[in-house]
């Protein structure tokens, strides 16, 4: 079992950099631009499984594998807790794919509600035999992505048995599910590190991946095969890659990454202009905060053809840029920093809520700071509104043709 987990792991081109699965968000446009810059293996979306097997509609919108083997190796995530459907869900897909997830990752309400995700974490009998059932079920490699129980002892026997009941590799999130959104705390790697020495099949380490030094410092400290990196990727797709471009080696600032998920997004269309749009407001989360009006024209717009010279427009106001990867990096100006808050780690350095450690941590603000300037925003987005409306219909006023008067 063992060794045929690590054929598998060879099979697939021994990855380090991993793209994680992320709902309406790692399309397979997404996933094909994050490939270009350093990405060795991608996830799908989560896919909940009883939607893939009853909604034909819901497979059709959600699973999108690119046919020309461009975007593999692939995994397909599943969601659910029965494992007939489970089974079905993921024989439905095997041939698309290079292995089938089970996601015990998930902490947010909706999988309790679901009885899904983390929460199969509190039903270790149930977990493990779900992983039994598909590797004994299916065709291609099964593996599983969890999070930490609050016990390291714990979580390193869970993943035991989850490597005994057939698990070919296992995703490990240095979380517990309670710390999440503004609790979750640094990732723990040093946990991670436990189960990586604990297994004898991969792991890939996840949690607090935001620079091509937490990249490396991460493979360091946990001995893992990979390390995934899903919100720090969604703003920087180039995060693998330094920001360098791999052919040219020239520095690929956002609005050039802008430009090249758009031109993928021709090639691959998204399911909805809404995914696209998701991915500008993060890519370009700077200039679009600075640019109320290019903002509302990115909300109204109805294609690529809208979108385009939006991201054009947006992009000469360069002077609003995060500059990762460069000594002009500036964490006001980036989406994905603009919650995180200062951290003791288990170590005793001082680390960013989403890294194990301070070495590339920026400068943070106290959460009564970052929610008074979300308020002033808020505030601001409305008074813009309420000008433009005035300015739109004293504009139609003076357009208006003269009413006769008989």
């Amino acid at each position: 079992m063992v060794a045929s987990a690590w054929d598998f792991w060879r099979s697939i081109g021994s990855p380090r950099h991993v793209c994680a699965p992320m709902v309406d968000q790692s399309e397979a446009a997404f996933r094909v631009l994050t490939r270009s810059l350093g990405v060795q293996l991608a996830y799908t979306p989560m896919l909940h499984a009883r939607l893939m097997v009853e909604a034909p509609a819901y497979r059709a919108h959600t699973f999108d594998p690119e046919p020309d083997g461009v975007d593999r190796p692939l995994v397909a995530q599943l969601a659910g807790h029965d494992a007939s459907v489970l089974l079905a869900a993921g024989r439905l897909v095997q041939s698309h794919v290079d292995a089938v997830d089970i996601n015990f990752g998930c902490p947010q309400g909706i999988a309790r509600k679901g009885r899904y995700g983390a929460f199969l974490l509190d039903e270790p009998e149930l977990a493990v035999s779900l992983v039994r059932a598909l590797a004994e079920g299916l065709d291609v490699p099964v593996t599983a992505k969890v999070r930490l129980l609050p016990s390291v002892d714990a979580s390193v026997a869970l993943c035991r048995r989850m490597q005994e009941a057939g698990a070919s590799a296992l995703c490990v999130h240095g979380r517990t599910k309670e710390q999440n959104k503004h609790r979750s705390g640094p990732a723990d790697w040093a946990a991670i590190a436990r189960i990586v020495e604990a297994l004898d099949i991969p792991v890939i380490a996840n949690g607090g991946i935001a620079t091509a030094d937490d990249v490396a410092e991460c493979l360091a400290r946990t001995g893992a095969a990979a390390v995934m990196s899903s919100e720090a990727l969604l703003e920087n797709p180039a995060l693998f890659c330094a920001n360098v471009d791999p052919d040219s080696g020239a520095y690929l600032d956002q609005p050039e990454l802008a430009r090249r998920y758009l031109r993928v997004c021709r090639q691959l269309p998204p399911p909805t202009l809404g995914h696209v749009r998701s991915h500008l407001f993060k890519l370009l989360h700077a200039p679009l905060r600075h640019q109320p009006l290019l903002r509302e024209d990115l909300l109204e717009a109805t294609s690529l053809d809208d979108v385009e010279p939006v991201v054009e427009r947006l992009a000469a106001c360069s002077h609003h840029q995060p500059a990762f990867h460069t000594p002009r990096f500036d964490a006001a100006a980036s989406w994905y920093w603009r919650h995180r808050t200062a951290a003791v780690s288990a170590d005793g350095e001082l680390g960013e809520t989403g890294g194990a450690g301070g070495a590339s941590s920026p400068e943070s603000r106290s959460r009564a700071e970052l929610e008074a300037a979300a308020l002033e925003r808020r505030d601001r987005r409305r008074r813009e509104k309420k000008r433009r409306r005035r300015q739109r219909g004293a504009a139609s006023v003076a357009a208006a043709p003269a009413v006769a008067v008989l």
